[in-house]
Order: C-alpha cells, then structure tokens, then sequence
C-alpha cells in the first residue's frame, strides 16, 4: 500500500518559478516519500523552501525587530514569554501584579510572522 506524502510535502501545489528552483537544487529522497531539497546549504522540504524565499523578498525588518525562531515543539511558548519579558522589563517590572505574562498567553503578546 503506498501512501502519498501530507499536503504540506507536495510539489504540485507549488507555483512554477518554485518547481524551476528545485529542478536545480541537490535533492535527496526524504523519509516520508517525498524528496527534500539543499537550499543555501540546508535540507528541507519544498513548501519551506517556498516560505524561506518568500519572507527573504518581503520582510522588511526594523532596527527594533527581533527574530525568535524555533522549529515547532521547541518551548516555543517558554521562549516567547521570556523574550517578552526581556524586552519589556522596565515596562512591566517582573513582581507587578497585574504583569501582562500572568493575564495573556505568550503567543498574543508576542507576534508570529
């Protein structure tokens, strides 16, 4: 029985210009059935490498910004409450009772792309 690999691993949703890159990029049979792909010298799958390109030509940072970035289940929570926390210590001293982390999930403090 051959499964086919998830949504987010499949090529046919990819626009051209994204299949003409992977057509020339190294590519290695991934472990689900699909294949990922080198790109700028790191392993993953094509929808990302969609989403890499994709925020390199549309994101504008500020001098003020700041990237936090976690692959998914990686305390991305705990992360995000003590970089809010951080960048907001004198704003919200950490023993003030109604502190915005004791009130807000990280997630709504702390904004995703």
């Amino acid at each position: 029985m051959t499964t086919s690999p998830p949504k987010y691993l499949q090529e046919d949703s990819l626009s051209e210009e994204y299949k003409k890159l992977l057509s020339n990029l190294p590519k290695e049979k991934g472990l689900v059935g699909s294949y990922i792909y080198n790109y700028q010298g790191c392993w993953t799958s094509p929808r990302l490498i969609q989403g890499v390109i994709a925020c390199q030509q549309q994101f504008q940072a500020e001098d003020s910004a700041i990237i936090l970035a976690t692959t998914p289940k990686s305390r991305t929570t705990w992360l995000k409450s003590h970089l809010f926390a951080l960048m907001n210590r004198v704003k919200y001293p950490i023993f003030e009772p109604n502190h915005p982390l004791l009130v807000k999930n990280p997630h709504v403090l702390v904004p995703s792309l």
